[in-house]
C-alpha cells in the first residue's frame, strides 16, 4: 500500500511540474530559513548546559541601592565564597576566578619574537575543572591548578604558541617577566560556553605575577563566585543565608545578594550584556513566520488544483476506497514534497551557514549543528511541517462527494476559497510588516550612528595601554604628536564607550547621592576629542595644577549653579571648567553626568590606569591615514619593544555599540526579500491557476471583442484586493511592535510616513509585477484552441 500511494505521489509531482518546482522551491527556501535562524536562538538557549553540574552551579550578585541609585555587582571580595560556603550546609563546592584586567603579553621564550597580547586570560580555584566541564585533553584535572606557577592551556593557545609539539612542561613568558609552566591543555571552550579561557592560572599566584599586596587584593570585590550546590532548588535558601548575615553584621547596608543559574546568565541578569534575549525572541518569531509562509503556499496550491483531482478522488471513491486510505494518499504526498524540499534545505544551510555566521556576527561550532539536541529539533521541525502542510489539503481533497463531482457539478475554483485568500492576505500582510520593520530599524540606526555626540569621532586612533605602559606614554604622546600630519594626542585611564569609574557626589542642595561617571585624563584631552566648552577655564589652568572638568549634565545634577568655577567636590580638585553635554557612554543610554579628572603628569594619572587605559591620536583628515598609523607603530615598537602594536579607531567602537540593531536591520533586510520572494510564488501559482481554470471563459470573452489589457485586470482584480487588504492589515500592527521597540531608546526617530507609503506601493508593484507575465500570457492565448480543448 504505501509503494503504491509513494508511486502515485510521484507521478503527481512530475506531472504538475510547476505546481511541484513552487511547492519544493517555496517549502525548502522556507525550511532553510528557519533552520539558520533556529540553529542561532537553540544555540543561545543551549548556552552552558553541557556542563555535567549545569542546574546545581550558580553565580552569585548583589544590587547594591545608593540613595535613589541601584548598582548590580558581580564580583566580591576573596572570602566572600568561604563565607558563603560555611554559613550554608546547600554550598557543596566554590570556584573564585577573575579575567585579566590588564592587557596581558605572552610569548615564547624559545621564540621571543612571537608576542601577542591575550583576553582569554583567567585566574581561578583549583575546583575550576571539577565543578566545571571542560575537557582536559592533556594533564590530570585534580592537579591541573595546584603549581603556583602552573598554567592551563586551551588547544588553539598550544597550537598558537607550540606548534605541533607537546607543550606540557614547557614554559611560557608572562608580561616579560614570569615564566609559567604548562600543566595542561584544554579542549577549546564550546561556542555556547559563558567562560571563555585560553589560559587558567591558579588564583593564588596573581599578587606573585602581578606585584600585588596578598592582603589588599583578597580585600578587593574582583572576584566573581560561582557556587555548585547540593540542589537546583536551595538557591533561595542560601541567597537568604547570604542576606541573614549581612543584616546581622552591616545594619545600615542596602546589598541585597542573588543566586543566578549558570544556564541563566548568558541571556539573564548580567551585567556584561552577552546576549540580547528580546532579539532572540525577535529572530524565533521571523523564523515562524518564514516557515508558516512556505506552508501556506504548499497549502494554498494544493487545494487550489482541486479541480484537477476531483474525478480522481470521485473515482477512487466509487470503487471502494474510504476517507482513511485517501488522506493516507495525500499525507504521503506531503510526506515527499517535505523530504525533498527538507533535504534541500539542509544543503541550502551548509551552504549559507559561514556566510550568515558572518552577517550577523555568530560563532557557532559545526559539532553544535550534529549535537543530539540540534538533530531532535529538525526531526520535530520536519514532523510539524508534514503534519502541517497534509492537514488542510488532505481532509479537503479526501471529503469530496463523489456523486456531485462525477455529475460535474463540482467547482474547484471556489472549494476552499476562502482560506487561498485568507493565506494569501497573511503572506503579504507579513511581508508589508517586514517591510514597515525593516526601514524602521535602518532609520533608527542610521540616525544613531549620525546623531551629534558633543565630539569628534572621525580619524582618532586609540592605542590601549595599561598601567605597565605608563612610564613611557607621556614621551611616547609627545613624539607621536610632533609628527606631520598627527593633530594632537592625549592620555586617558579608560576608554569613551567603555569601562569607567563611578563616583557618588551629594547634590548641595537636596543632599541626594548622584552618580558621576569619573574618568581621569590628561591636558590634551578635550582638544584631541573635540570636547566643546560652555564655561572655558581660565588660561594656563589645564598646564598648572590638578583639577576637575564637569559637564552641563553633572551640574545640574549636582545643584552648583551658574557660578561653578573654583568650587570644590568632596572627592575632586576644583572645578576648573564646563563641557557642553557630550555622550561618554553609549548613544542608547543617553547622556550621563560626567567629571574628567585632569591630571598634570602620567605618573599620578597612572594610578588611574586599569586594563582600558589609552593613548588618542587624532589625524589629520588631509593625510593619508594607513601611512600614520605605520608610522605611530615604527614609533611604539621603539618605545615598547617587547609588547605587541595593537589599536582601532574610535568611530569603529562607536558601531559596535549598535551590534544588536545592525544585526535586526540585517535580519529584516534579508528575510522581508524572502518572504516576498515566498509570497510572490505563491501569488504566481495561483494566478497560474486561475488562468488554467477560465481558459474558456478568456476565450469567449475574447471572440465577443475583449481586449488584452481588460482580461488582464479582470484576472489581476481579485488579487489585488487582496494585497490592499493585507496592507491594511500590516500597517498598525508594524506600526504598533516598532513603537515599542523604539521605547526602549532614549533618543529614537519619529516613524515617518513615508515608509508606510513605500512599503504599501513596493507591495502593489511587485505583486503586478508578479501577476502581469501570466496574466498577459493567458490573455494572449489563441481563443480557437481554448474553445476546441475539452
Amino acid at each position: 500500500m504505501l509503494q503504491t500511494n509513494l508511486k502515485i505521489a510521484f507521478r503527481n509531482l512530475m506531472k504538475f511540474r510547476v505546481y511541484s518546482f513552487i511547492n519544493i522551491t517555496g517549502l525548502s527556501l522556507g525550511m532553510a530559513a528557519s533552520m539558520l535562524i533556529l540553529m542561532f536562538v537553540m544555540h543561545e538557549f543551549s548556552y552552558d548546559r553541557f556542563h555535567q553540574n549545569h542546574k546545581r552551579i550558580y553565580k552569585v550578585f548583589s544590587r547594591l541601592k545608593i540613595g535613589e541609585n541601584s548598582m548590580q555587582l558581580n564580583a566580591f571580595p576573596a572570602d566572600f565564597a568561604i563565607l558563603a560556603k560555611t554559613n550554608s550546609p546547600h554550598v557543596k563546592d566554590y570556584v573564585r576566578m577573575m579575567p585579566a584586567h590588564n592587557r596581558i603579553v605572552i610569548s615564547n621564550p624559545a621564540m621571543p619574537d612571537g608576542k601577542f597580547y591575550e583576553q582569554h586570560f583567567l585566574y581561578a580555584d583549583p575546583a575550576f575543572f571539577r565543578v566545571f566541564s571542560f575537557k582536559l585533553i592533556q594533564g590530570n584535572p585534580a592537579h591541573a591548578l595546584e603549581k603556583l606557577t602552573g598554567v592551563v592551556i586551551s588547544q588553539t593557545a598550544a597550537r598558537k604558541y607550540f606548534g605541533n609539539a607537546d607543550p606540557v612542561g614547557q614554559t611560557l613568558l608572562f608580561q616579560n617577566k614570569h615564566l609559567l609552566e604548562v600543566t595542561a591543555v584544554a579542549a577549546d571552550a564550546p561556542s555556547n560556553s559563558s567562560l571563555a579561557f585560553d589560559f587558567v592560572v591558579p588564583l593564588k599566584a596573581f599578587p606573585l605575577l602581578n606585584g600585588t599586596d596578598r592582603s589588599k587584593w583578597a580585600a578587593g570585590g574582583n572576584f566573581n563566585t560561582y557556587l555548585l550546590l547540593d540542589s537546583p532548588g536551595a538557591s533561595r535558601a542560601v541567597a537568604k543565608s547570604l542576606n541573614a548575615h549581612v543584616e546581622k553584621h552591616e545594619d545600615a547596608s542596602e546589598e541585597t545578594f542573588l543566586l543566578e543559574s549558570l544556564t541563566d546568565i548568558h541571556l539573564g541578569n548580567n551585567t556584561e550584556g552577552t546576549s540580547n534575549a528580546r532579539l532572540i525572541y525577535i529572530f524565533a518569531g521571523i523564523a515562524g513566520l518564514t516557515l508558516a509562509l512556505a506552508l501556506f503556499n504548499y497549502m494554498s496550491l494544493t487545494t487550489a488544483r482541486a479541480t484537477l483531482r476531483a474525478r480522481e478522488v470521485g473515482v477512487r471513491k466509487v470503487v471502494g476506497s474510504g476517507r482513511g486510505a485517501l488522506i493516507r494518499q495525500f499525507y504521503t504526498e506531503s510526506v515527499l514534497t517535505c523530504l525533498i524540499a527538507f533535504i534541500i534545505a539542509w544543503v541550502v544551510v551548509e551552504v549559507l551557514r559561514r556566510p550568515f555566521n558572518d552577517l550577523l556576527g555568530l560563532k557557532i561550532d559545526v559539532a553544535f549543528l550534529y549535537s543530539p539536541q540540534f538533530l531532535c529539533f529538525l526531526a520535530l521541525l520536519f514532523l510539524i511541517s508534514v503534519l502541517l502542510a497534509g492537514s488542510y489539503p488532505a481532509l479537503v481533497l479526501s471529503g469530496f462527494a463523489p456523486i456531485v463531482i462525477l455529475k460535474g457539478r463540482f467547482s474547484g475554483r471556489s472549494s476552499g476559497a476562502g482560506v487561498r485568500k485568507g493565506f494569501m492576505v497573511f503572506q503579504f500582510a507579513t511581508s508589508v510588516a517586514l517591510m514597515v520593520c525593516s526601514l524602521v530599524v535602518r532609520q533608527q540606526v542610521g540616525f544613531m550612528q549620525t546623531m551629534k555626540l558633543g565630539f569628534n569621532k572621525d580619524q582618532v586612533m586609540v592605542i590601549p595601554f595599561s598601567e605597565t605602559s605608563i612610564s613611557k606614554v607621556a614621551a611616547f604622546r609627545d613624539e607621536v604628536a610632533g609628527h606631520a600630519g598627527i593633530k594632537s594626542a592625549a592620555v586617558a585611564a579608560s576608554t569613551i564607550f567603555g569601562s569607567y569609574d563611578i563616583s557618588f557626589e551629594k547634590n548641595a542642595k537636596t543632599k541626594k547621592d548622584i552618580a558621576l561617571m569619573v574618568m581621569a585624563v590628561d591636558r590634551h584631552f578635550v582638544e584631541t576629542l573635540g570636547l566643546q566648552w560652555k564655561l572655558a577655564p581660565e588660561p594656563g589652568t589645564l598646564q598648572n595644577r590638578p583639577h576637575v572638568l564637569l559637564n552641563e549634565l553633572a551640574v545640574k545634577e549636582l545643584g552648583l549653579g551658574s557660578n561653578v568655577l573654583g568650587k570644590t567636590l568632596p572627592d575632586f580638585d576644583e572645578v576648573a571648567g564646563v563641557l557642553q553635554n557630550f555622550y561618554f557612554t553609549t548613544p542608547q543610554g543617553g547622556i550621563k553626568p560626567v567629571a574628567l579628572v585632569v591630571k598634570t603628569d602620567t605618573a599620578s594619572l597612572g594610578k588611574s590606569v586599569g586594563a582600558s587605559g589609552a593613548l588618542y591620536v587624532r589625524i589629520d583628515p588631509q593625510t593619508d591615514s594607513k601611512a600614520k598609523v605605520k608610522t605611530v607603530e615604527g614609533l611604539f615598537s621603539t618605545y615598547y619593544p617587547d609588547r605587541p602594536f595593537e589599536y582601532h579607531f574610535l568611530d569603529e567602537a562607536f558601531t559596535k555599540n549598535f551590534r544588536t540593531e545592525i544585526r535586526m536591520s540585517q535580519l529584516f533586510s534579508v528575510f522581508t526579500g524572502l518572504a516576498i520572494f515566498i509570497a510572490c510564488m505563491g501569488l504566481f501559482g495561483l494566478v497560474t491557476f486561475t488562468a488554467e481554470t477560465r481558459v474558456k471563459e478568456i476565450g469567449i470573452r475574447k471572440v465577443l471583442g475583449a481586449s488584452v489589457s481588460s482580461i488582464v485586470a479582470l484576472l489581476s482584480a481579485d488579487f489585488l484586493k487582496l494585497v490592499t487588504l493585507s496592507i491594511v492589515f500590516a500597517l498598525p500592527l508594524a506600526w504598533y511592535f516598532m513603537e515599542k521597540w523604539l521605547q526602549d531608546f532614549t533618543y529614537r526617530i519619529q516613524i515617518p510616513w513615508w515608509i508606510y507609503l513605500s512599503a504599501s506601493l513596493a507591495a502593489i508593484l511587485i505583486a503586478i509585477a508578479t501577476m502581469s507575465f501570466q496574466s498577459i500570457k493567458a490573455a494572449l492565448m489563441n481563443p480557437v484552441k481554448s474553445l476546441r480543448s475539452d
